[in-house]
């Protein structure tokens, strides 16, 4: 949390001190962006991105996101994942300009992702689905996939010409599956689970859930016609 803290907080006095004298030029550019806050989170992975900006209001953008141990290690040691760490993600976009500043734009933007995420786990347990009944496990394999949609808006401040600071936030709506496999000596428990703070990786199955989305993207412009 002090880390994001320190990185948004930097990105503003970036801003604040690197204001070019004259108008970036927004229009018919092409933007490489990356997510720094993404290392940060539970699920840490190197996320990148590009953004194509029309002469007619609109913006696409792709981003791409990918974690494993051997990319991660420092931050995974300190949560429940481990060596066999994978994850990826998909993000489409499309963006509509509504406010162009001097040296900013605000935007309402869809965003479409697929989300998958794999691990062995050691020595836990899980809820079965059907029959709804809890196992304890030696081992077992873990997977989970989310595919949905944000409804998003954001502001984009350009520094220096050329430098971005995207902050942004929305809400949407995903279709989760979790499913635990190759699991190696289950025993079945009769004591209910209440878990206090929700834990959905505990859970297998499918479900429609909330999905929030809220950060910071930094990006240069690449080709500016």
């Amino acid at each position: 949390m002090k880390q994001t803290l320190f990185i948004i907080i930097l990105s503003f006095l970036l801003i604040s001190n690197s204001f070019s004298q004259g108008n970036p030029i927004i229009d018919n550019t092409l933007n490489f962006k990356v997510m720094p806050v993404s290392l940060l989170a539970y699920n840490p992975r190197h996320r990148v991105g590009l953004e194509y900006i029309t002469q007619n209001r609109w913006a696409y953008s792709f981003d791409f996101g990918y974690g494993n141990y051997a990319l991660n290690k420092k931050r995974i040691d300190g949560l429940k994942w481990g060596k066999d760490y994978s994850y990826y993600e998909l993000r489409p976009e499309i963006k509509y300009l509504f406010v162009k500043g001097k040296e900013y734009f605000m935007y309402a933007a869809v965003e479409f992702f697929h989300i998958n995420v794999q691990d062995n786990f050691v020595s836990g347990r899980y809820q079965q689905e059907d029959p709804y009944v809890g196992i304890f496990y030696e081992s077992a394999s873990f997977r989970k996939r989310k595919t949905g949609a944000h409804l998003k808006g954001g502001v984009n401040f350009i520094a220096l010409d050329r430098l971005h600071f995207d902050f942004y936030g929305g809400i949407g709506l995903a279709k989760r599956s979790i499913s635990y496999y190759d699991v190696v000596n289950p025993e079945e428990s009769g004591e209910v689970w209440v878990e206090w703070i929700p834990k959905p990786d505990l859970f297998e199955g499918e479900s429609i859930v909330t999905h929030l989305t809220l950060g910071l993207k930094i990006g240069y412009t690449l080709w500016m016609k």
